[in-house]
């Protein structure tokens, strides 16, 4: 029997744009935070923060390649200055992390029950 391929939904769409355009700025703000960072236990929190964006990116890219979607774009290495001066405290930088990783519960929350498709949610 031959697998019937479902299309994204507009919401689908719609969330893996929002995502990945988070995600990608995401990816900007821990490498310049990374580059600052001086206490040990925080900055393996900002590492482990950094791969999860970068690997989302890496997700939706896919998603969207496979689909034949354009890929947004999102934020670049031109977006960011990693040898700016530093701006921020380490805690400021563990602050930040705490409420963007809320921020970002409450966008997977209320996309889900927008999401059809296994392989999106």
């Amino acid at each position: 029997m031959e697998a019937h391929h479902i299309r994204l939904t507009s919401s689908e769409l719609g969330g893996l744009w929002a995502n990945y355009i988070a995600d990608s700025m995401f990816v900007c703000v821990y490498k310049y935070y990374l580059a600052k960072v001086e206490d040990e236990e925080i900055k393996q929190i900002l590492e482990h923060a950094l791969d999860l964006s970068q690997q989302h990116v890496q997700v939706v890219t896919k998603i969207f390649k496979e689909e034949k979607h354009a890929i947004p774009l999102g934020f670049t290495e031109n977006d960011v200055n990693v040898d700016a001066p530093r701006l921020f405290s380490d805690e400021f930088f563990l602050i930040y992390t705490k409420h963007m990783t809320k921020g970002a519960l409450v966008t997977y929350g209320a996309i889900l029950p927008h999401t059809f498709r296994n392989d999106i949610r």
